[in-house]
């Protein structure tokens, strides 16, 4: 007899990410409402119970005496187990649908297909065992919680590895599936994630006919007769895949499982990007408004006539108002390709300096901090066994990797597991990473910066940093030694301010100190604040003074490694630029677009969706209905597209090739162009280079250049940093990345950047690439750039206008209609205000709203791993999986308010109003309420108004015009 196969579940290991879901309805075709896999969310809601949250798939448990056979009807019956592999599976073509089987599982596990009428299961993918594979879930498992294999063998590795094996048995079934408890013990949970109450047939639901192909067609009509490497763009994972082609048409999309570091793990995003090539909703060919800005009204034109007619009113325009009443926000789904070479070019050429990305809006704080302290954007460490897993801690601030890049996150989980290490998040949620971790600090919002310091003062004060590295590779140290003592940010300063104990703080500071590497990781929630580039100089200071940067296993990591791609136009065909940017935050445009100040912006180009994630969605819209031009690009109709005078249809990820997102650890990966783009859509490069053609820029933005390959070969990589990321070694690779920087085709890849007695790229005979060579905390030239903004040069504390608590602040002194001064943190003339740090005071704008009833934090984020923006709602499986937008909120204040779980409720701020399903959770402070982005009202499926219609464009960081989205006063009320 063979061994009896199974799964084994390690729920230590699982993120509730549901890339196993997305695998499994990719490998059998299935529709919306189909299941053979789906992964709970458990999660006790009493205010009084508070154990962590916990994940837990669910698929068929193979069981000895399976209740779905018994109970099935059928003479013979359908459903039938296995004796030599104990694989339980149907007989689809005769079920009768009668669903006494889904009935009769007391796991849940039995799915059943509507469309269809017919009960569907899991049967550990008997067709990829055939050929030599392994199910499809656990071939993809971020967190590498899905092992696939003889039972036996599964439940002695477990006993080796000293885990506690779940007892599920309470039928005397005998089930198959081997589930690990977590670390620390199973505790009874509900089921919970969240609770949404909607009739049986809800407006806007993914149905079966919403699924395109390859979805609902027949294993016979989706054989596989080629597979081509590639990877995803979407997020700074940068996964690598593999498409998969029946004929000319993508048929599946998996992870590359020849690619060395992540090893064919992937997230539901990357799965679920197969629902946008051949989507009914994709934009096809070229609209015009022919109603009301705003109403949606178009007519189909040809390229012909939108581009010649773009051109032409944008020459109005320039004669008019000047070259610079044109802006352009290019935003992440153009990809750094268009942002950083077409865009660049065609903005040089045109002469204008409003061109910006979604940078200022998620990471223009770090990126300044690292240009300070390092003289480089690029990250020092990579996701190897030998470096991040090498470290002995793992500090998360403001950083919820587990759901923005999960496979990420899985390997960091797996490391700290296999070597006992420390994990520590920071956050006012109780996220998907801190369920695993061993400590969770919920912060109050906007005072990492205190944390930071108070951590700098502990470990200062007791002796504990690294001597020889402060003495050594550290400009100004001693200054800054100073500076922390003198001011006295001791923890017991910041206990009150944070909200987290002294004898938390301090233990913090001592195991960051003492642990053999620890790597601080940090992301939005510590960007999106009005002291962004402050914040990330004082948790930057702290890898610093304890020896964790420029080595293995330890460093400060916040999110992307910034694109080193700037091509440049010759110098005798750029365009004068008369005068500076308005604002470096494109939401500093407002008053340029409704009041022609400081100077008139009349056009605006811009691709994503600006309607829906621009701050301050009231007064934007209002900016956009004043614009004389509006070109929208993209891949759907969105909230943006109603406001445009043109839409135009842009190819996307394989449709038009090119390079991945930034990814964190400095990795490239190259798309071929593989399929057509649907109708008349063109890569965003084509439009460019066409548009330009029509100004008279034909001989810089050449035909060639359509082609990605060339055009990154030929302008995209001259530079020291990239001369060595050609085409050529990326696709002579498997996997398709090569590692930057890389000066050469011939040099090897640098696993870890600034090591000690290593030479840093572009900077010859020194370890870092600063004037110095050193890391540097305080030098003339940097306090000299503070000094023009009338701000310290050292961090000094300062948190958002909007607290419940009073706390100093960041006053600006110059509103966007006025010119201000020019920033001295800016690549290029751009305008900003001046500012100061205003003391707390009882007249402040903290104290006013809280007089007014608004007695809550508003916390705005990413959603759960299957979302990415407004990009993902068009995909109905991950409409599937997070269909609507929700606010968490702790049952304790929730039982205040009356406000009963998966509830309608209103979020009102100083801003605007919304609505959001409530979401009872325990892990999110008291006076905190949680509300993710991405959703906006024209949405597909499941519309609701964005978050940002609460969100304030005006509070914004100085040095980086970073906005604050993370801290604001609200007012929460039952509808």
């Amino acid at each position: 007899m063979s061994e009896r196969l199974a799964l084994r579940i390690d729920l230590e290991r699982c993120i509730g990410c549901k890339s196993c879901e997305a695998a499994c309805k990719q490998e059998h075709g299935l529709t919306p409402g189909a299941y053979r896999t789906k992964v709970l969310w458990l999660e006790d809601s009493r205010p009084e119970v508070s154990p962590p949250t916990l994940f837990l798939p669910v698929m068929c448990q193979h069981c000895e005496r399976p209740a779905c056979l018994r109970a099935c009807p059928v003479n013979p019956k359908i459903i039938s187990r296995d004796e030599e592999t104990g694989v339980v599976s149907v007989d689809q073509d005769r079920c009768t649908g009668c669903g006494e089987c889904v009935t009769a599982c007391p796991y849940g596990a039995m799915g059943f297909d509507a469309g269809e009428n017919k009960a569907v299961k899991c049967n550990l993918c008997a067709e990829r065992r055939a050929d030599g594979m392994i199910p499809a879930c656990a071939s993809v498992c971020p967190g590498k919680a899905i092992t696939f294999g003889n039972r036996s063998d599964l439940a002695a590795e477990a006993e080796a590895m000293g885990r506690e094996v779940i007892d599920h048995d309470d039928y005397l079934l005998s089930p198959g599936t081997v589930y690990l408890a977590p670390v620390g013990g199973l505790e009874t949970r509900e089921a919970h994630g969240p609770v949404i109450h909607e009739p049986a047939v809800a407006e806007g639901k993914p149905r079966r006919s919403d699924a395109e192909y390859p979805y609902g067609a027949e294993r016979q009509d989706r054989q596989i007769d080629r597979v081509v490497p590639g990877g995803c763009n979407i997020c700074f994972n940068a996964c690598t895949l593999k498409f998969h082609f029946s004929g000319e048409r993508i048929v599946r999309i998996t992870g590359n499982e020849e690619d060395p570091v992540l090893g064919g793990r992937i997230c539901p995003k990357s799965q679920m990007t197969l629902q946008a090539y051949e989507n009914k909703e994709r934009l096809r060919s070229p609209l015009r408004r022919t109603g009301k800005r705003g109403e949606g009204k178009f007519e189909p034109v040809s390229w012909d006539e939108a581009l010649d007619d773009i051109a032409a009113r944008l020459c109005k325009i320039r004669d008019e108002y000047g070259s610079e009443a044109l802006g352009i926000f290019s935003g992440t789904r153009s990809g750094i390709m268009t942002n950083r070479g077409y865009v660049r070019l065609f903005s040089q050429l045109w002469g204008t300096p409003n061109v910006e990305t979604t940078e200022t809006l998620c990471a223009s704080g770090k990126n300044v901090a690292y240009q300070l302290t390092q003289g480089s954007l690029a990250i020092a460490n990579s996701y190897t066994p030998d470096d991040i897993g090498s470290a002995e801690a793992y500090v998360y601030v403001g950083d919820n990797q587990a759901e923005t890049r999960p496979v990420h996150f899985g390997m960091v989980n797996d490391w700290r597991l296999q070597s006992n290490a420390r994990l520590i998040v920071v956050d006012p949620r109780r996220t998907v990473t801190a369920t695993k971790a061993d400590e969770w600090l919920a912060i109050r919002t906007g005072t990492d910066m205190a944390l930071g310091l108070a951590v700098a003062y502990h470990i200062l004060d007791e002796g504990l940093q690294d001597h020889a590295f402060c003495e050594n590779w550290i400009l100004g140290f001693e200054d800054w030694r100073q500076f922390i003592l003198a001011e006295k940010y001791s923890p017991d300063w910041a206990a009150p301010i944070t909200d987290i104990p002294t004898t938390e703080i301090r233990k913090l500071a001592e195991i960051i100190a003492s642990a053999d590497g620890c790597m601080i990781f940090a992301s939005r929630g510590v960007n999106q604040h009005t002291n962004s580039v402050q914040t990330n100089r004082v948790w930057m200071y702290v890898a610093a003074i304890t020896g964790n940067w420029g080595r293995k296993g330890g460093g400060y990591f916040n999110m992307s490694s910034a694109s080193l791609i700037h091509p440049n136009v010759p110098d005798n065909r750029r365009a004068p630029i008369e005068r500076p940017m308005v604002r470096r935050n494109p939401t500093g445009w407002i008053a340029a677009m409704t009041r022609g100040r400081p100077y008139p912006v009349k056009a605006l180009i811009c691709g994503n969706n600006p309607m829906a994630q621009w701050p301050a969605q009231e007064q934007a819209r209002e900016a956009f209905q004043s614009l004389e031009l509006l070109v929208h690009m993209d891949i759907f109709e969105n909230e943006t597209s109603a406001f445009a005078d043109y839409v135009l249809p842009i190819a996307n990820g394989v449709e038009r090739g090119g390079i991945s997102r930034a990814d964190e650890d400095r990795r490239i990966v190259w798309n071929d162009p593989l399929i057509k783009p649907p109708g008349e859509a063109r890569s965003d490069g084509w439009i460019w280079i066409e548009l330009g053609k029509r100004l008279g820029y034909g001989d810089v933005l050449k035909d060639a250049y359509k082609d990605p390959a060339t055009f990154w070969d030929e302008i995209c990589i001259d530079t020291e940093e990239l001369r060595g990321c050609t085409t050529r070694r990326m696709k002579a690779r498997p996997y398709r990345w090569v590692r930057a920087p890389l000066p050469s085709e011939e040099a090897k890849e640098i696993e870890t950047l600034y090591l000690e007695g290593s030479e840093a790229i572009g900077a010859p005979g020194k370890r870092f690439p600063t004037q110095s060579g050193r890391l540097e905390f305080r030098t003339p030239a940097i306090a000299n750039k503070f000094t023009k903004l009338g701000l310290p040069d050292l961090p000094q504390f300062f948190s958002e206008q909007e607290q419940l608590v009073d706390l100093p602040v960041l006053e600006l002194l110059d509103e966007d209609d006025n010119e201000g001064t020019l920033s001295p943190f800016a690549p290029a003339p751009t305008f900003v205000s001046r500012a100061r740090i205003k003391p707390p005071g009882n007249l402040s704008r903290a104290a006013e709203l809280r007089a007014a009833g608004f007695d809550m934090e508003l916390v705005t984020g990413r959603p759960p791993a299957p979302h990415f923006h407004s990009w993902t709602h068009s995909f109905w499986q991950a409409q599937e999986m997070w269909p609507h937008l929700f606010a968490q909120i702790h049952p304790s204040r929730a039982s205040a308010l009356g406000i009963s779980d998966g509830e309608k409720i209103a979020i009102e701020t100083a801003y605007g109003r919304i609505e959001a399903m409530a979401w009872l959770t325990p892990g999110i402070r008291e006076t905190s309420i949680f509300v993710p982005i991405g959703w906006g009202e024209k949405q597909r499926f499941h519309p609701w108004r964005s978050v940002n219609f609460l969100t304030d464009q005006t509070q914004r960081d100085v040095i980086s015009e970073q906005v604050n989205l993370k801290t604001l006063l609200c007012k929460v009320s039952r509808v």
